[in-house]
């Protein structure tokens, strides 16, 4: 698998990453209803946003496409879900959507813990 580091990773490093993108799929790797997560391409946008935000979950074919908003710029992402395990998923990455007001310090914990709760 072309673009990935060490043997089994999820996280296909084929374009670079903005500010604390890479941060969020680290913590997501560990996660078994993830098969595969591959960035596309980032995008500059006027308005600059801390902490770090999902704009927008689409459904794919194979799992979700999000938009990652942080500092002035926004990136897709690609997650392959496994079969079956599209729910749990979505659940995971709604966790960071933009409905929720997270402060740094919220944002950090959740990226460490994983919940979902305030």
């Amino acid at each position: 698998m072309k673009y990935r580091r060490g043997d089994q990773g999820k996280i296909k490093y084929e374009h670079c990453m903005i500010k604390d993108l890479r941060e969020f799929l680290e913590s997501l790797e560990k996660k078994e209803q993830i098969k595969s997560m591959i960035t596309g391409e980032i995008k500059p946008v006027k308005k600059n946003v801390f902490p770090p935000v999902i704009r927008r979950i689409t459904p794919t074919v194979s799992g979700f496409k999000i938009i990652f908003h942080s500092g002035s710029a926004v990136q897709e992402v690609f997650f392959v879900a496994e079969t079956g395990q599209e729910e749990r998923v979505r659940t995971l990455l709604e966790c960071f959507s933009k409905k929720q007001n997270n402060t740094k310090k919220q944002y950090q914990d959740k990226l460490k813990n994983l919940s979902c709760s305030n």
